[in-house]
């Protein structure tokens, strides 16, 4: 009959689409606890609608029996494991003692329905739909209502329970699917039948729906699994599956003398190859359209086929089958090649794909890398110099004013001292935030490097800009808190505005840095405007320091001596070597201006020298010309007391001027690195083994320590300028102080020597209070070599003077 081979085809359809739906759930992760129960939920639909297709194709009554018995294993298990399979989705776990609990009902319909033991009668009928079962109403009939029932609403139940957020529309897809399953699986196996209906079993086909939803859910789970397109494509894959079922049976039926052959007036063999084509166009278009799921059905449909064929030829020895049985050799090859080639070509688009995105994915980080800073995520100084200088092309002619602020914190060194580099980097971020909330969207700010940070800030007016700044210092006296723990940072802000103090950004930023500095000279903590006196100072203080690394190879580095006094005597006893400079384009150069250079670059290193080396010259040109035992002094930096080997350099010039080391004598200048660097004191004491004395210049300013005299091998103190000067403008405190150093260094057995004497009440002052020697212009200004043996200063030999 051919609704009876209808149905069976829709059923052995739906094992087909059931079981594609379990294969590619468990392919798409087989260790999940859930993707197990839903493949065995697909197991048991596929037993049942089996266990029915023989039910319902069955030739006589007891085959019909054994069918429905089979099927009873499969809807028996689907309804136990439909609520395993929600407890497991919806993350809800029993008391281990409830689980047998749960297998009780179904074993004991198992027993009744499954298994032979007469406790229920199969009351079967064949319809125009197969065999099928009538109304009984029996008591194992209303149990059997009861346990479909009970579990079905259980499981819609915890579904309808699941708190989910992020499976809002999973929830809802599953519910509706069983909740409709439910239904009208009720009213087309239950309710219509009761009335008298004819309708074979539709429970197992109405059941694809949810299966087929599950599927699609559980698959979305995971991302790197590519789900079907769209519902419309299971729709297909189920109608192509259902007509090649149905070309099947018609195979399965035809012979020479069938109806439709004559119908058709073709030969047999003709009508079954033209199946056979369409099996094959089926199944091509299945894998070609479906991907994965395509390839499962058409192997399962190809597969069956195949092994029935086979069969087919072995029990009737007949040469019948052997065009379809090549057939699906054929197809099946064509599928594998077909696969292949979609692999390999799916491996090359992934592999473009990936290329693409690694690049792209470079890309972005060389980008990040060349133009951002990777701690405070700030554009960095490269890309501020592009933006500045695009801004400026488009404001070239406009009316609003660029200004590009230079900021640099003045304590930020103490807090990676103190707490550490990575709270300092926290600390970075966490200010840089707070200053790019207070410019405007359109403001940049980047980051230059270290503590350093540059913005670039459009306004319509000067003063516009000056209220931003106001703004920046009064955020920043905020602290930043890490940790409970406050820091706060104070910072100096050099201004800069276009056009005035230059025409591009490079420009820009140099004379910002320089107001920056200058704020910093002024006491931290400000704001400074770059004016053209501070652009022509740092001019001067470059082209100084350009001039100074070939001043001495043009002999523009020169010494003067300026005469030390012995109190008592007021004879010359010493001369202190002074380093002068004569630049070509500036004239003659103060040490204060370019000794500080020198120090910077290293410079002082080789041009100490050069004094040491000069001076030790003249010292033995004095002793041999003149009958006074002079000591001569010299100045040596902090600079120059940190090479490691000036001890040798010292002693190397000693032993080339021949020099008397105890009339030689190292001036050093007081200063808070004597604390910080204890290799400092042990060098002093190397150059004092030499034989050479130690003085300490500018006593009483500065960082001057008593506790330093009792610990520094000093031979001499050297009273500063500043209180010499109070002597004569009646300062009690200053000449206090004097008294108090010059007491103080003779209960030490250190010798004093005053500078910047000028007047005679000074000379006085200084001689009554016991100070050794002194030094200033009240007795002669420093002088050149050949000055010296004109002024008198001096007594010559009496050879010499002959």
């Amino acid at each position: 009959m051919l609704s009876t081979s209808l149905f069976a085809m829709l059923f052995i359809t739906v094992c087909i689409v059931s079981l594609v739906s379990g294969i590619l759930v468990m392919q798409s992760d087989r260790t999940s606890r859930i993707n197990r129960a839903f493949f065995a939920l697909v197991i048991c639909l596929i037993i049942w609608t089996l266990g029915l297709t023989v039910s319902t194709v069955a030739p006589n009554l007891n085959i019909a029996i054994a069918g429905q018995r089979i099927s009873a294993f499969g809807w028996v298990g689907i309804y136990v494991i439909l609520v395993l399979f929600v407890l497991l989705l919806t993350g809800r776990k029993l008391h281990r003692t409830c689980y047998p609990l749960l297998f009780i009902p179904s074993l004991l319909m198992i027993l009744v329905y499954g298994l032979p033991s007469n406790l229920y009668d199969y009351s079967l009928v064949f319809t125009r739909f197969g065999w099928s079962s009538s109304s009984v109403d029996t008591f194992w009939d209303y149990a059997f209502y009861a346990y479909f029932s009970g579990y079905t609403l259980l499981g819609l139940y915890l579904v309808a329970a699941w708190r989910t957020e992020t499976e809002k529309t999973a929830k809802k897809q599953i519910l509706f699917s069983l909740l409709v399953a439910f239904l009208v699986g009720t009213l087309t196996d239950v309710l219509l039948p009761a009335f008298g209906l004819e309708l074979p079993q539709l429970a197992p086909i109405i059941l694809t729906i949810p299966v087929v939803v599950i599927s699609q859910v559980l698959r979305s789970r995971n991302p790197q699994v590519v789900g079907l397109g769209a519902p419309s494509r299971y729709t297909t894959i189920f109608i192509l599956v259902a007509l090649y079922v149905f070309i099947s049976v018609l195979q399965t039926r035809l012979s020479a003398d069938s109806e439709l052959v004559a119908a058709l007036q073709l030969e047999e063999s003709t009508f079954r190859g033209i199946i056979t084509q369409l099996q094959m166009f089926i199944s091509i278009y299945l894998v070609l359209r479906a991907k994965k799921t395509g390839v499962i059905a058409t192997l399962l449909l190809n597969g069956a086929n195949l092994v029935s064929s086979i069969l087919f030829l072995i029990r009737t020895n007949s040469p019948t089958p052997i065009p379809g049985i090549i057939s699906y050799i054929g197809v099946l090859l064509v599928i594998y090649l077909i696969r292949v080639f979609e692999q390999r070509s799916e491996w090359y688009i992934s592999h473009i794909d990936t290329q693409r995105s690694e690049l792209e994915q470079s890309q972005n980080k060389l980008y990040n890398m060349a133009f951002y800073d990777s701690l405070t995520r700030l554009p960095n100084r490269d890309y501020f110099i592009d933006h500045v200088n695009q801004t400026i092309a488009k404001h070239s002619h406009g009316k609003q004013v660029i200004g590009i602020l230079f900021l640099d914190f003045d304590s930020f060194k103490s807090i990676n001292d103190t707490a550490g580099h990575a709270t300092g980097d926290l600390v970075l971020s966490k200010i840089a935030e707070v200053m790019a909330a207070v410019l405007d969207k359109d403001d940049i700010i980047a980051r230059f490097g270290g503590d350093e940070f540059l913005m670039e800030v459009q306004r319509q007016k000067e003063t516009d800009i000056l209220l931003v700044t106001k703004a920046i210092m009064q955020a920043l006296k905020r602290p930043i808190v890490i940790d409970s723990e406050e820091y706060f940072l104070p910072a100096s802000i050099g201004v800069s505005l276009y056009p005035n103090d230059g025409p591009d950004a490079q420009t820009l930023i140099m004379n910002a840095d320089i107001a920056m500095y200058a704020a910093k000279a002024k006491g931290k903590n400000q704001v400074a405007y770059c004016t053209e006196e501070m652009k022509a100072q740092t001019t001067k203080r470059l082209r100084l320091t350009n001039s100074l690394y070939r001043a001495l190879d043009r002999n523009e580095l020169f010494i003067e001596y300026q005469p030390q006094i012995c109190t008592e005597t007021r004879k010359v006893c010493g001369f202190e070597a002074l380093l002068r400079w004569k630049n070509p384009d500036y004239g003659i150069v103060l040490p204060a201006d370019f000794i500080p250079l020198a120090e910077q670059t290293g410079l002082i290193r080789p041009i100490g020298l050069f004094v040491l080396k000069e001076a030790c010259k003249q010292l033995v040109f004095f002793n041999q010309t003149y009958q006074e035992a002079l000591v001569m002094s010299i100045n040596l930096s902090l600079v120059q007391l940190r090479d490691a080997h000036i001890v040798e350099k010292v002693r190397a010039i000693l032993a080339e001027t021949g020099v008397d080391s105890t009339y030689l004598q190292i001036e050093v200048t007081e200063s808070s690195n004597f604390l910080g660097e204890p290799l400092l004191l042990q060098r002093l004491i190397e150059l004092k083994q030499l034989g050479i004395s130690l003085a300490i210049d500018d006593f009483g300013t500065g960082h001057s320590s008593f506790s330093r005299l009792r610990t520094y091998p000093i031979d001499q103190l050297k009273i500063d300028i500043e209180f010499v000067q109070g002597i004569t403008t009646g300062s009690k405190k200053d000449m206090a102080l004097i008294k108090s150093i010059i007491q103080t260094a003779k209960n030490l057995g250190i010798e004093v020597l005053a500078e910047g004497v000028e007047t005679e009440e000074q000379v006085q002052y200084l001689q009554q209070n016991g100070c050794d020697k002194l030094q200033g212009y009240y007795f002669s200004k420093p002088l050149k070599v050949e000055d010296i043996a004109g002024s008198g200063l001096l007594t010559p030999w009496v050879n010499n003077q002959a």
